[in-house]
């Protein structure tokens, strides 16, 4: 490998969004590649406009699944992985270009500043949003399955959480956005379970559905992210009953659940909330005990 900076860009469509990440990574990288996944826009003469490799190949429904293949573009010792929505900061730039030169680290854990539906979201797990995406061309490999952690090998540096040294991203334009790619990545997780033969249940769902909200909104304070950190809170928990849909499918619509179950959905889904509720609402809040005061009053009555 030659001394240096391959700046690896996975993108399908995007194209206005793709300018503005190659325009970030220009005059400081040694190398961009562009991996176009059978886009409909025109990609290729973006890639050409920055003067980046272009490499067509077939399209995957997640990036995941070719992640670790378009290492094998890379030239340069040090790789450097960005999505199109995606942006590099000047003072980040610096801080790459200073590792590769000085090798004191195999791999960098770099903090993501998520702009949500034009706000960025401080809290609610979206920050600091740890990523490595900056690595020694050995030291990370990267798997097949959605959203899984890549294996690391060798020196980590940590960035510090500060929004200077922060990758930009460009999370979620619209509702639409949000839908189309939580689509894809709801089948693709349903996929993976049914491959893996391991049972999914609606209960399943429903716990990781809840966990998924009140741990945002309460652990993770989401609420300091208003009425956006209330609405993703509730997206993200809805993400859960899509993976179980795909499911469910996929099994030919099948009667997977008991009639007890269905029945009792409602019930459970109210009671593991309230539990999720009262253990992640540290503060005692008003809420929290009148809640508790009518359980207790609605089971003496």
């Amino acid at each position: 490998m030659k001394p240096g900076i391959s700046a690896i860009v996975i993108a399908y469509n995007q194209r206005e969004l793709l300018q503005k990440c190659l325009a970030s990574l220009t005059g400081w990288v040694n190398e961009i590649v562009v991996v176009d996944l059978q886009s409909t826009e025109d990609i290729a003469s973006v890639a050409k406009k920055y003067h980046a490799v272009y490499k067509k190949i077939p399209r995957v429904e997640v990036v995941e699944q070719i992640r670790q293949k378009t290492t094998s573009f890379a030239k340069h010792e040090f790789i450097l992985f960005l999505d199109p929505d995606e942006e590099i900061p000047k003072s980040l730039s610096i801080e790459f270009a200073k590792i590769a030169q000085s090798g004191i680290a195999d791999y960098v854990s770099t903090p993501r500043k998520n702009v949500v539906f034009g706000k960025w979201l401080e809290a609610s797990r979206w920050w600091p949003d740890y990523q490595v995406r900056f690595f020694r061309h050995d030291a990370v490999t990267w798997p097949t399955i959605l959203h899984a952690q890549p294996q690391l090998s060798g020196r980590e540096l940590r960035l510090p959480p500060q929004v200077k040294t922060a990758i930009m991203h460009q999370n979620y334009i619209s509702l639409d956005e949000w839908f189309e790619k939580n689509r894809r990545y709801a089948k693709t997780d349903a996929l993976a379970r049914i491959i893996s033969k391991l049972p999914f249940t609606l209960t399943d769902a429903m716990g990781l559905s809840i966990s998924e909200l009140v741990s945002r909104f309460f652990a993770g304070k989401g609420y300091k992210d208003g009425l956006h950190g209330l609405m993703l809170g509730i997206l993200q928990s809805f993400y859960y009953f899509l993976v179980y849909a795909y499911y469910w499918e996929s099994k030919k619509f099948a009667s997977l659940e008991s009639a007890q179950t269905v029945r009792a959905f409602p019930r459970s889904w109210f009671s593991h909330g309230l539990s999720e509720i009262m253990h992640w609402d540290t503060g005692k809040t008003t809420f929290v005990k009148k809640i508790k005061t009518k359980l207790v009053r609605r089971m003496l009555s």
